[in-house]
């Protein structure tokens, strides 16, 4: 007897947009197209509402005028066949016009991550590496710390840093932002 092969069928960004569009997904369900597969978002618990309502609280005001502060909104990277949808994303435009725009560049992405923490680590840090998304945060609540990626090449970063809530960071893009970890992990 023959082997069967199986094949996993992809989609483009515009095939998810259609699906989208004709209500294939129900309005209430969290997916997101990560290299042609939709997948399922995992569902947020308290803390993870709590770290990204933080996490919007701390840049929204400090970014007004220089940048776009996009919450959970899909993030465009077509020649991956891929919309993640970050917790924060921190984009180059200042117009709220430009949001959703393919011509803005995403200037830090931020993912809150509990039980997705592997999956936030391995795949979306490599698909925002190769997108060449220089700063990369996670809030890790099982840790309760904030890991920052930085530096992408070969669809990797060669810098990974770990702040303990008493240290802080800034954006690249934003030097003069400084950013305490406590004031990210809930």
């Amino acid at each position: 007897m023959a082997d069967v092969i199986e094949r996993l069928r992809t989609f483009t960004a515009d095939e998810y947009h259609r699906m989208s569009d004709a209500g294939v997904f129900a309005p209430d369900e969290r997916v997101e197209l990560i290299r042609g597969v939709v997948r399922e978002m995992s569902p947020k618990g308290r803390r993870h509402v709590q770290a990204v309502t933080l996490a919007n609280s701390l840049f929204t005001p400090a970014l007004k005028g220089f940048a776009i502060v996009q919450i959970q909104d899909p993030l465009v990277l077509r020649t991956l066949a891929s919309e993640p949808e970050p917790d924060l994303c921190v984009l180059s435009s200042s117009n709220p016009r430009d949001a959703g725009s393919e011509s803005i560049e995403a200037l830090l992405v931020l993912e809150v991550a509990d039980s997705s923490l592997r999956f936030d680590r391995e795949d979306k840090a490599t698909l925002y590496a190769e997108a060449g998304i220089g700063d990369y945060w996670i809030v890790n609540l099982v840790d309760d710390v904030v890991e920052v990626y930085r530096e992408p090449l070969d669809g990797t970063y060669d810098t990974k840093l770990v702040l303990v809530s008493t240290e802080s960071i800034s954006p690249l893009a934003f030097p003069d932002l400084d950013i305490l970890a406590a004031d990210l992990i809930p």
